[in-house]
């Protein structure tokens, strides 16, 4: 196998990359017996090849298309592990046209490396015709625009039967980006682990993220804050006889015999299903949207609590100026009518109506101080309503 990815190499003028031609040469000198996973790149962090460019993966692609071409059995799956290396939006596109033809590419690793958003997008529009069960995009410059196009493209075309794996962790996603990922969850996909947390200092709002919890739940998805590959065991076991035969048979365009396949010859309309092998059924996911999705209710609901936050705070602060200006003016006036009742003694009648004056005037305003401080009361109740109300919604 080694021999056939130096001359594909060759072929295409890229000299063979020695991290991608151990890896051939590794699998082929394990025990002398085909072993069920091949593993491409991996680097270990002692190693010090040079990183795997875009164009060392037209080698390593054609080889792989080979593989599902050259033999009517399938060849051993592969995981193309690419975490940390030079690649960038041409390298993807590669690896998306590669995804359209092979049913081995079972394993697709891009942490920390250059995908994008036109990478992602490439991703979505090939997904539909692989047999791919684990996409890892995390770290890899991806934004709300590539997570809509790669949502979409799988929602347009079709997403893998056997997709199981998706992580988008460490990518610059808002909002809108998880919106677009509770859609693909709450459709019935196929998934069953997904991280989404966005790289700091980027946030989801609290309805959202709790959308994304409700969704994830009903779905049966593990939402994890950090994704992490499936190990090198679960992805071996996928390559049992029956899975190579059902790749074996897609791959040629025929059928694969099974026990349904039999009770339909017999003339059951039915399918079987074995009590032993079978999936239990999956749980029915509720309408929990009336016109639109669970997260752009509850956005909505949180947005309208906050505008009336907003509006009390802003109320209380205008009352509570108006308190300390009239508190001002009541101090103001109660040392005046203190200088003039120790100055003058014997008031005259044009004194004392004078002071009459005042006196009502200071009733009046001592009255309404007393009618802000209530209102300024009433406000804060309301407040804490609301407050309460929110926290019950969510």
């Amino acid at each position: 196998m080694d021999a056939a990815y130096s001359w594909q190499s060759h072929q295409v003028g890229v000299p063979p990359h020695p991290l991608l031609l151990r890896s051939f040469r590794e699998y082929e000198t394990k025990d002398g017996k085909q072993e069920p996973l091949l593993v491409l790149g991996a680097r270990e962090s002692h190693e010090t090849d040079p990183p795997v460019r875009d164009a060392d993966l037209v080698g390593v692609c054609l080889v792989v298309r080979a593989m599902s071409r050259t033999s009517s059995l399938p060849g051993p799956l592969v995981r193309l592990d690419l975490t940390g290396e030079l690649i960038s939006c041409s390298g993807v596109r590669t690896i998306a046209a590669v995804l359209q033809v092979s049913s081995s590419l079972c394993s697709v690793l891009l942490r920390r490396t250059h995908v994008g958003d036109d990478g992602a997008a490439a991703l979505g529009a090939a997904l539909s015709c692989s047999m791919l069960q684990e996409l890892d995009l995390g770290e890899s410059a991806v934004t709300d625009a590539g997570v809509r196009y790669l949502v979409r493209g799988m929602q347009v075309h079709g997403a893998p039967p056997s997709f199981k794996i998706l992580l988008l962790d460490g990518n610059a996603i808002g909002d809108a980006g998880a919106i677009e990922v509770i859609t693909l969850v709450e459709e019935g996909s196929s998934l069953s682990t997904l991280s989404l947390h966005p790289a700091l200092p980027r946030f989801l709002s609290k309805e959202v993220e709790a959308a994304l919890q409700v969704a994830c739940e009903l779905s049966r998805v593990n939402l994890e804050y950090k994704g992490h590959p499936v190990t090198l065991d679960a992805l071996a076991s996928l390559a049992s006889p029956r899975a190579r035969a059902a790749r074996a048979a897609g791959a040629l365009g025929r059928p694969v015999k099974g026990p349904s396949a039999t009770a339909n010859e017999s003339g059951s309309s039915r399918p079987f299903r074995d009590p032993k092998t079978a999936a239990p059924p999956k749980r029915a996911v509720p309408d929990v949207r009336s016109s639109e999705h669970l997260a752009s209710w509850m956005a909505a609901t949180e947005r309208e609590l906050r505008e009336l936050k907003w509006l009390l705070r802003s109320s209380s602060a205008r009352l509570d100026g108006q308190h300390k200006k009239l508190v001002a003016e009541l101090e103001k006036l109660q040392a005046q009518l203190d200088n003039w009742a120790v100055g003058s003694p014997r008031s005259e009648p044009s004194e004392e109506a004078r002071l009459d004056v005042l006196e009502a005037r200071f009733d009046a305003i001592e009255q309404l101080v007393g009618r802000e401080q209530s209102e300024c009361a009433q406000m804060w109740q309301l407040v804490e309503v609301a407050a309460g109300a929110g926290s019950a919604r969510k």
